[in-house]
């Protein structure tokens, strides 16, 4: 009876041990989880310099940027989750993947061509360092340190006004801010028109804003690929057509002239297009002084895949409201 009672007390002990041991377990992992000292941290955009960021598991970091992101890179894919989406197109959200001890660097590209160069530190699920939670990157500013008269001399001179934006610079802009052109399809387009043969391109094309700029005409478009696969857009050309109707007579059929007008300068935003991308585009040339009645003056628009069948956009001869 002795043997039994000193085993039963035995069993006692271990079970209580062994409760207080899960107990501390438990109670660490609370401890770990949630006794966290957030941060908000300010950071400029230096090409020059790598930045640190302090992560933590089962946390995630914001980082928000000036201008969209078109790429991002990291090093450990299996221990860091980096996500970005077009729907947030400024902001990356970083997660260790890991509850150990991490570091790994990441890349950041952004549209105007800058890039960012992190190295991410994760310290683990038990560390108690401050943790990152949001990183925000702002425009490298310059500042005038020291004083000298010579540096007071230069500061206190007026500075240069800022150049302004060229108008076929500021018609672009305007055209990618249109949310809904009003698309044509530049088969139906060239067959009302009369334009010759029809175009296999799936694209539709719409005509944005007309103005004259003194002897010159500047003119906005949008393109957009309708198809399942890619299309190269070519630079804009622009004619003036003319019907002869002497050419023809021995086929019973009508031959259409072109005069190829000059072009000063012209815009697009892209020219390589995915199924379901849009481009758009701004051309500025000198137009002629003068024209038949029968002549129309158009907006050639053609692809590498088709660069025989353009699309033709009619323009006005003089631009409303001049």
């Amino acid at each position: 009876m002795s043997h039994f009672r000193l085993i039963t007390a035995i069993l006692i002990a271990i079970a209580l041990g062994a409760g207080d041991v899960f107990a501390q377990q438990a109670n660490t992992h609370n401890v770990s989880s949630q006794d966290v000292d957030p941060t908000v941290v300010e950071l400029p955009i230096n090409g020059s310099t790598v930045s640190d960021i302090h992560l933590r598991p089962l946390f995630t970091t914001t980082i928000r940027l000036p201008e969209p992101v078109t790429s991002v890179a990291v090093g450990a894919p299996t221990l860091f989750k980096v996500e970005h989406s077009t729907d947030d197109p400024r902001l990356v959200f970083i997660k260790p993947t890991s509850e150990d001890a991490a570091v790994s660097n990441l890349i950041i590209s952004l549209k105007s061509g800058q890039e960012i160069s992190i190295r991410l530190l994760s310290n683990g699920q038990a560390s108690t360092a401050p943790v990152d939670f949001v990183v925000n990157y702002e425009p490298r500013q310059s500042f005038l340190i020291g004083s000298t008269d010579a540096l007071a001399k230069y500061a206190a001179a007026p500075s240069d006004p800022p150049a302004q934006a060229k108008p076929i610079d500021v018609a672009l802009r305007e055209e990618e801010d249109l949310a809904s052109p009003q698309w044509v399809n530049g088969t139906e387009k060239q067959a009302r028109k009369g334009g010759g043969a029809a175009s296999t391109e799936p694209v539709l094309v719409a005509l944005g804003t007309v103005q004259n700029r003194g002897p010159r005409m500047l003119v906005t478009y949008s393109v957009v690929n309708t198809s399942g696969h890619w299309i190269e857009v070519l630079s804009p050309q622009v004619e003036l057509r003319s019907p002869d109707h002497d050419a023809g007579k021995k086929k019973n059929q009508k031959q259409t002239l072109a005069d190829q007008v000059p072009v000063a300068e012209f815009r697009l935003s892209a020219r390589r297009l995915a199924p379901g991308q849009r481009a758009d585009g701004a051309v500025e040339f000198s137009r002629p002084g003068f024209k038949q009645s029968a002549d129309r003056l158009v907006l050639e628009i053609a692809t590498a895949s088709a660069v025989d069948h353009p699309l033709l956009l009619q323009l006005p001869f003089v631009a409303p409201g001049q």
